[in-house]
């Protein structure tokens, strides 16, 4: 991901609009960006439905653990519960950090904007001015 003020530069002069970074991640952010990351891949669903399957085949086939198929759908999803119940979090931290991201990075939107629209009102106060002066010259 590219750095917000490699993109903001002032077309004319080239000096950047914005200095704005994003702030790192703590060690636990880190992790919750890692896991839903990866969560969020199409790699990690098809890796669960291929051990799911592979257990269920091993559990019919072999019956080296239950001899009742039931059990083995309950066994499934109680760790399919499991792996839920402790990837909600770690997304919801990473989501957290992106909305804190984003909202900083308004804020400074916004803080860059005003200090523009004030320009341009400077700029078009002063046009106005040579306006009126090349009209009282012409008078």
């Amino acid at each position: 991901m590219g750095e917000w003020h490699d993109e903001a530069a002032c077309p004319h002069c080239g000096h950047a609009l914005s200095m704005w970074e994003p702030p790192e991640p703590d060690r636990t952010e880190r992790v919750a960006l890692w896991v839903a990351s990866h969560v969020a891949s199409w790699a990690f669903p098809a890796l669960v439905f291929g051990c799911l399957t592979v257990w269920v085949g091993i559990n019919v086939i072999w019956q080296p653990f239950e001899p009742y198929p039931v059990i083995i759908f309950a066994v499934t999803s109680a760790v399919l519960a499991t792996v839920a119940a402790l990837q909600g979090p770690l997304i919801l931290t990473a989501q957290r950090r992106s909305a804190q991201r984003d909202r900083l990075r308004d804020e400074e939107t916004l803080r860059v904007s005003s200090h523009t629209e004030a320009d341009i009102h400077r700029l078009e106060l002063q046009v106005q001015r040579l306006i009126d002066l090349l009209e009282a010259k012409e008078n």
